[in-house]
């Protein structure tokens, strides 16, 4: 047994973090980092306490130091007008207030939590906090980092970091342009579930929006691990959404077609191979496709034809790509059960198939001809990645497997941690969305049940002059 191990043992009375340095600490050190550095991550509330006794005694003071002291009445009386305008003002500016001592609380503990988990370099030095911002279901902090201590020492400390915060979970994202200065992201509960651990239904605003604009709004998507709404683009932009059989893809897949539907300026257009998806949508599409392959071709042919004729007018507009103020319509192509085609038994139509829809994904983003792609049991042959390389927005919702997982998001992702296997069963709508030079982040989509669909479906149609 170590000397160290031969001490004794006691009832902790109070608990510190063991401060690591390179050398035994001198008086000065010492006081440095057990009284200086405590004192200053308490300097917002010693400013609050200390400040207006500080600012009232300055008359006194003044008098005092040029020889001509006031009574000590005066004094009190200076202390005491100071501290009732600072509770004034504390009162009109609570709300600022309350918010500028709590990011002070949640730096303190953070510096503590950072030394308990031995986040720290040898000269005492952890990661600062620069910015903290409170989200619905987490706490999100931009730190920079000390030299010495990188973003993958913080993010292999994460779980002790959760510990000592007393968190759900603790999660580190490296700044891929700045290595110093990763964003920490404290989870304080799932945003997915209710306080009984049941999945909660999300709402979407299209639910009751009379119109949509999807170029200047986007696409509402659902809730991101923060608790924020997360929307994404739609025009110039094209969406893979897979999953195994009860993941929620088809819910998934239905938001991006809801806002177009809500939008006059878009025109809809679909290969639906199970025949029964898009039945809901079919009043607000210009032409839909079944399960029959040479169709499918056609349409492909048609719809590249007509973005030729663009990118022509663009030529000569001396123009690299469409924008709002021409006034084109988007025309977003839905394609529902991928798999039928790309894995077509007959390998020319399969080729042809193939060959034209990479050649839209890849050509049409300029031209405002997004591309929504939706299928189950995701394999290398039913989403072979030149075409998911061309995809911008990957959600990958549960799967069964890595390999599945990595199908939609990309190779390597599953040996990083990122694998939509993990997903439990019981959360359905809940996915991995990789958007292009970022990570996944999972997400969970808002719900529309059929009487929802059926209403914006109807005022798209009326939106067009249709009948629905």
């Amino acid at each position: 047994m170590t000397e160290e191990q031969r001490k004794p043992v006691g009832l902790t009375l109070w608990e510190s973090p063991e401060v690591q340095t390179r050398s035994q600490h001198t008086a000065a050190s010492w006081i440095a980092a057990n009284v200086v550095r405590p004192a200053w991550l308490w300097r917002r509330e010693a400013a609050v306490l200390l400040g207006p006794v500080l600012v009232g005694a300055v008359p006194w003071a003044v008098s005092a130091a040029v020889g001509a002291p006031l009574p000590l009445s005066v004094l009190g009386s200076g202390i005491a007008v100071s501290c009732a305008v600072a509770a004034v003002l504390l009162v009109v500016t609570w709300r600022w207030s309350a918010g500028w001592l709590w990011r002070g609380r949640i730096r303190r503990k953070w510096d503590s939590a950072c030394r308990y988990s031995g986040v720290e370099t040898t000269a005492a030095r952890v990661p600062r906090v620069t910015r903290v911002e409170r989200h619905p279901a987490a706490v999100r902090l931009n730190t920079r980092l000390p030299k010495g201590l990188s973003t993958d020492e913080v993010a292999a400390a994460a779980e002790k970091l959760a510990v000592v915060l007393d968190v759900r979970e603790v999660k580190v994202t490296r700044d891929p342009e700045r290595a110093r200065f990763p964003i920490v992201d404290l989870q304080v509960r799932n945003p997915f579930r209710d306080s009984d651990g049941q999945p909660v239904v999300i709402g979407s605003p299209l639910a009751s929006a009379a119109s949509w604009d999807v170029w200047d709004n986007g696409v509402p998507l659902g809730l991101d691990t923060l608790g924020a709404p997360l929307t994404i683009r739609l025009v110039g932009r094209n969406i893979l959404v897979a999953g195994e059989p009860e993941a929620g893809k088809s819910v998934a897949a239905g938001l991006p077609l809801a806002a177009a539907a809500l939008d006059p300026n878009v025109r809809i257009f679909g290969i639906d191979a199970k025949q029964v998806e898009f039945a809901l949508w079919a009043p607000v599409m210009e032409r839909v496709v079944y399960n029959d392959v040479d169709d499918a071709i056609d349409l492909l042919d048609s719809l590249i034809a007509e973005m030729d004729e663009r990118y022509a007018k663009l030529r000569a507009e001396g123009m690299r790509s469409a924008v709002k103020s021409l006034g084109w319509p988007v025309n977003l192509l839905a394609i529902d059960e991928m798999r039928f085609f790309t894995a077509h038994p007959d390998k020319k139509k399969r080729d042809r198939f193939n060959a034209a829809l990479i050649d839209l994904i890849a050509r049409g983003r300029a031209a405002a001809f997004p591309v929504l792609t939706a299928t189950q049991k995701p394999s290398t042959d039913v989403v072979p990645s030149s075409i998911r390389d061309l995809i911008a927005y990957r959600w990958a919702m549960r799967c069964s497997t890595r390999d599945a997982s990595d199908t939609i998001l990309g190779a390597g992702w599953a040996s990083e941690g990122y694998s939509a296997s993990r997903i439990d069963m019981a959360d359905r709508g809940v996915g991995l969305l990789l958007a292009e030079g970022g990570i996944p982040a999972e997400v969970k989509s808002a719900y529309l049940d059929d009487d929802a669909i059926k209403g914006i479906v109807a005022r798209g149609a009326g939106l067009r002059g249709w009948s629905a």
